[in-house]
């Protein structure tokens, strides 16, 4: 607290530091990178046939060859990569290699086999990143050859071995003792696990694994749908492929032996499969030695693309789509009618479909899937390896991995200049917008446009792209947020001297930043100056205040003379009475009377008692009050002097 002030003729000051109204600085609100889409990265990186390899970058694909012979396997093969794209682990159904490329599965071979068509799928724990699942499917043997080993999975711990990683004891849990050499993963809807999803032989009945932070559940969800698939091996009925949709809401699979290949409904949910429509191929050869063999989707989930192939030759292939948003679902159009030798697919982050030709040193690529018929642009020298050969398989992954929208929007907030960006930009000669805003129904134009929504709100947004005379339309939900509130403060503020008051920048939001560097939600104040606290909440809208904390004098006069001269005619206290309350003022003459008495701090004594004339001479006075909004544990101010009354 303050010494008492004794100095005759002079100002007794009470400085008081005054957090004044809020002066809004309202910082134009910005979507930074968290809320702008960033393409999954977990299948990054691909490796097949002869070390082939693939990396997926934002600049797009380049040649990432294995630098050793880890890989001559000609089928199926699993790859995994972190969130940021750097490589963890990779396997082709009975070895498995860490992120440098070391092999860490010593001793027996895994459950899977070489030959298998989808022979792995690598899933991440989600709750702890360094576990990581591999889950394998058998081919079915001669009974010569003894009996499959079924479906498996084998836990992996990247913390063991000095961070080089290891197989665990969890090795080869059985989860069936058969099954189609098929498997596909995808998220849960609620985001917090996998399902994993294989079909059975004997039967018509997919398996639907569940993997949670608790690890694999070894008790599938059972779905009879659609066609039996044989266990016996000469029907070869189990080589084939299996694909959830991107979206995780279809499931297709091919099987070669059976010659169908089946749609179905996808519950990504509960793991059901339901409402199943099958599309027969034993037409296309009469041998029968040319059938269904592989399927992926668009990223859209709106066209399904088969590979109808001779397992035999390799040869006489053939490229199909099926346009699923089509009431007819037996549309066929045949994109490569001269195409001889295609055969796995497999959809990447870019958007594109990428197309092994059996043993050539090119991928094909179909570079607008989400496009009707010959429109999807197939490309079938899309992609050299380098010298490097692909066969009959690529990388299995899970599937929600290539959910990629069609454009992309940043910023996402009131008032705000919205951009917007098209992320497969080939075969575009022209791309014009509608942005379903009523309010501003300016049209855009380009690849990347700017539009300035008229308030917030959810908006149907369509592109339209043209491309060989024709145009091609998709429409996308844009939702625009409200600004974070910027009234986080009282209007005004007080503290005193010596002590600490925090402000507080308001709850819920994402981040926060002062003007000097620190990013707490609150800040002490000591001292003037200008304070600016700058928010983005949970939507990557940004929001700001300022306010300016100056020194506010309040002061009593160390001598008035009432004579009604107009100057100095009165006692009471100098400066703004905003932020006090509880005030008194109490004033006593030299016996200890009490002569004066106020708790408004506007009033003034005029050297009156009762009326009459107070005497010249020195009176004391006392005076308390709170401050308003003061948290900090100085309580009530209280302070005391004396005035000089002159006649």
């Amino acid at each position: 607290m303050m010494n008492t002030l004794m100095k005759r003729n002079l100002p007794i000051t009470l400085l008081l530091l005054i957090v004044g109204l809020p002066m809004m600085m309202l910082a134009q609100s910005r979507a930074v990178n968290r809320c702008s889409y960033v393409p999954p990265r977990q299948a990054d990186n691909w490796f097949f046939f002869q070390n082939a390899g693939l990396r997926f970058t934002d600049a797009g694909v380049s040649l990432n060859n294995l630098p050793n012979n880890n890989l001559p396997v000609g089928k199926g093969t699993a790859v995994y990569s972190d969130e940021d794209g750097n490589l963890l682990l990779y396997s082709d159904g009975i070895r498995v290699w860490n992120g440098n490329h070391n092999l860490i599965n010593f001793g027996p071979n895994l459950a899977g086999d070489l030959g298998s068509t989808q022979s792995s799928l690598i899933v991440q724990n989600p709750g702890t990143p360094q576990m990581l699942y591999v889950f394998t499917t058998d081919i079915q043997y001669p009974a010569a050859f003894g009996t499959t080993k079924g479906f498996n999975y084998t836990r992996v711990d990247l913390t063991l071995g000095n961070g080089a990683g290891a197989v665990t004891a969890d090795r080869d849990i059985n989860l069936l003792p058969k099954s189609a050499e098929m498997i596909s993963g995808v998220k849960k809807a609620d985001g917090k696990g996998y399902w994993v999803v294989t079909h059975g032989l004997g039967n018509n009945s997919f398996f639907a694994f569940e993997v949670t932070n608790e690890g694999v559940s070894t008790t599938p969800v059972v779905s009879n749908a659609g066609s039996v698939l044989s266990d016996n091996y000469n029907g070869r009925h189990s080589v084939g492929a299996i694909k959830i949709s991107p979206k995780g809401d279809k499931l297709a699979y091919a099987s070669f032996g059976k010659g169908v290949v089946e749609v179905f409904s996808f519950n990504n949910s509960t793991g059901a499969v339901s409402n199943g429509l099958a599309m027969t191929f034993m037409e296309e050869d009469t041998s029968g030695t040319t059938r269904p063999y592989y399927v992926e989707f668009s990223p859209d989930g709106s066209k399904l693309y088969v590979t109808v192939v001779n397992l035999s030759t390799g040869r006489d292939n053939h490229l199909y789509q099926y346009d699923l948003s089509n009431g007819n679902m037996r549309t066929e159009i045949n994109v490569a009618p001269l195409e001889a030798d295609v055969s796995a697919l497999q959809l990447g982050r870019d958007g594109k479909i990428y197309v092994t030709r059996y043993q050539r040193d090119i991928l094909g690529v179909i570079e607008n899937p989400n496009r009707p018929g010959l429109h999807c642009n197939y490309n079938e020298s899309g992609f050299s390896l380098g010298g490097k050969r692909a066969q009959n398989g690529l990388p299995t992954f899970i599937q929600s991995f290539f959910d990629v929208p069609p454009f992309d929007y940043d910023t996402k907030c009131d008032g705000d200049e919205t951009l917007f960006t098209i992320l497969n930009t080939s075969n575009i000669t022209q791309a014009t917008w509608d942005f379903g805003d009523p309010g501003n129904t300016t049209p855009g134009t380009g690849l990347n446009p700017v539009h300035v929504f008229s308030g917030p709100g959810t908006y149907n947004v369509t592109l339209t792209e043209t491309f060989g005379g024709q145009s091609f339309s998709t429409t996308s939900q844009v939702i625009i947020n409200n600004l974070p509130p910027k009234s986080f403060l009282p209007d005004s503020l007080y503290i005193f001297p010596g002590s600490t008051i925090p402000l507080d920048a308001g709850a819920d939001m994402y981040s926060y930043l002062w003007q000097d560097g620190s990013d707490g939600r609150y800040f002490n104040v000591t001292d003037p100056g200008m304070y600016v606290a700058e928010y983005i909440d949970i939507n990557c809208c940004r929001n700001s205040d300022s306010l300016r904390v100056i020194a506010l004098d309040i002061s009593l006069p160390t001598a008035f003379s009432p004579n009604g001269d107009g100057l100095n005619d009165y006692f009471r206290p100098l400066g703004p009475s905003d932020g006090i309350s509880d005030y008194t003022l109490v004033l006593h003459n030299r016996w200890g009377q009490k002569v004066w008495e106020s708790n408004n701090f506007a009033d003034r004594w005029d050297g009156t008692y009762n009326g009459e004339l107070a005497p010249a001479g020195l009176y004391a006075w006392y005076m308390t009050f709170n401050v308003i909004g003061n948290v900090s544990s100085i309580g009530k101010v209280k302070y005391k002097g004396s005035v000089m009354l002159f006649r």
